[in-house]
Formats: structure tokens, sequence, C-alpha cells
């Protein structure tokens, strides 16, 4: 069986796991979450780059962690902590669905003091609404653009428009133009497969959901939030190696992407004129 087919059942699995607690039946998700971690650990051994070997193992560190939550939270248990970080605890994750996967987001974005860091395998010039605040949307992309004015360190990894098919190809490009116009650092790496935002050193929001509306609306995708210090680091670690082109993954990549300057699509193709 492949890897993606793998992790593919893994997701279908975890599911499984939530519905299983949202019915009582705590014993057996935590038996399944026991589970799929020990097999998220084995995936990770078998795993061809440092990158994707760091994100499964600390998928595989979650799952215990959750595993573990539910042990003292529902059957009174002094839950072990074997196996897990030595880092003043482990926080647990947060679960984002449906508006809280944006507006959770948001929250970050604008609390950020001096630091940024955002890897997405597709960024559109996307609406973003906190329904807690009772304030009007505000574009991502604008955001960005006055954290950007205000002195926080913006860096973006994503997707270059070219490998993308269809309408996202240009809601890309556009979104890519706003930002190079704007001054906004970002680069672009074909063999992105996996998504995060780090906010300062306060929390990661992370999950399968890139930044586009559909992404950020919270439906089909897994997206989590937490402000592990083990998690922040893994997630720093990961973003330094890609944009520094020292993970494994640069040195067999031959497209090199990363080290071409970004060519705005033709503006006559833009989003804008295709809807």
């Amino acid at each position: 069986m492949s890897l993606d087919k793998e992790l593919r059942e893994i997701g279908i699995r975890t599911s499984e796991a939530h519905r299983l607690e949202e019915e009582g039946k705590i014993p057996e998700a935590i038996e399944l979450l026991t589970q799929l971690s020990q097999e998220l650990r084995t995936l990770a051994e078998r795993a061809n780059t440092s990158s994707l070997r760091g994100v499964l193992m600390q998928r595989s560190l979650e799952y215990a962690n959750n595993a573990t939550q539910l042990k003292r939270k529902y059957l009174g248990r002094d839950a072990t902590t074997e196996g897990l970080p030595d880092q003043e605890g482990v926080t647990e994750v947060q679960i984002l669905r449906g508006p809280t996967v944006a507006a959770q987001l948001l929250k970050m974005l604008q609390s950020a003091q001096y630091r940024v860091l955002i890897v997405t395998h597709q960024l559109h010039a996307v609406d973003l609404i906190d329904p807690e605040q009772q304030k009007p949307a505000v574009n991502m992309l604008t955001v960005l653009k006055e954290l950007h004015e205000a002195g926080v360190r913006i860096r973006i990894l994503t997707t270059p428009p070219g490998h993308i098919q269809g309408v996202e190809r240009w809601k890309q490009a556009d979104a890519l133009r706003i930002l190079a116009n704007n001054g906004i650092e970002f680069r672009l790496c074909s063999h992105l497969h996996f998504n995060g935002v780090l906010v300062d050193d306060t929390g990661v929001w992370r999950g399968t959901a890139p930044l586009t509306e559909k992404g950020l609306a919270g439906l089909d995708d897994v997206v989590e939030y937490s402000t592990a210090n083990w998690l922040k680091a893994v997630y720093l670690t990961l973003f330094r190696a890609r944009w520094e082109q020292s993970d494994e993954t640069c040195s067999q990549c031959y497209e090199k992407t990363c080290l071409a300057k970004f060519k705005a699509e033709d503006p006559r193709r833009s989003y804008e004129e295709t809807k």
C-alpha cells in the first residue's frame, strides 16, 4: 500500500476516533488513537525526506497525547507520558472545524508582533472573519500587508502558479502578484505537501487545509491549533530547512523553482477576469 493511501486511511480512522469519543465510547477511542499513533510512527520510519519524517513523528506524538488526555479527562487514570516530549508537558491539540478554522487564523495574524511564517500549497485572496468579534470580514492579504508595513517579518512558502491547474492557477497568481507589489517576502516550491502558520512563538495553525476559500471553510480538511513548545520548534525547523534549501527534499529536487524569480502570470488572465 502506498504512503498516500495509508495516510488517507489514517484520516478516515481518525474521524472514527472522534465519533467514538462523541458517542461516549472512550476506551474504544483511546485504543484507536493509540493504534494510529503507532502506525504514524512506523510510517515516519519509512519516510524518504526529513521534512515528511518530522511531520509524521510529531503527528504520532499528538495522537499519543490525545489518547493520554482522554484517559485523564474521562477515565480518571494517572496516564503515563512515556514517549512524549520532555518539554514542560505537552499542550493538548485543539481540533478546528467550520468557522473556527478561519477565525483562529485571523486571531493569530492580528496578534502578530514580530514574525509570521506561512507554508501552504495554495494561498488566495481570502476573506477571514471571526464571528465572536461581530466585525466585517477582512482580506487575508490585506492583513499581511498591514503587518508588513508595521514591521512584522513575513515569510511565505507556496506553490508556483504553473504547477496548479484550472482557475486555482489564476487565483494563486493574483495573490502572489499582490504580495510582490506590497514587498512581502515569499518563495516558490513545487514540493509542498503540508500547510502551517507559525506566528511569533504563540502557536501553530496547521493541517491539510491550504489558505484558500474552500480550505478555510473548515468542511473537509483536518485543521489543528496548538501552543505546545515542542510542536512550535518542529515547525520552525521544518520551515527553515525548506526556506534555506537545506532540506533533503531540496537536495533531490531538479526543478529548483525556489531559485527562480517570480514572474506574474498574464494579467489579462487574472482570476477577476475569469469569473
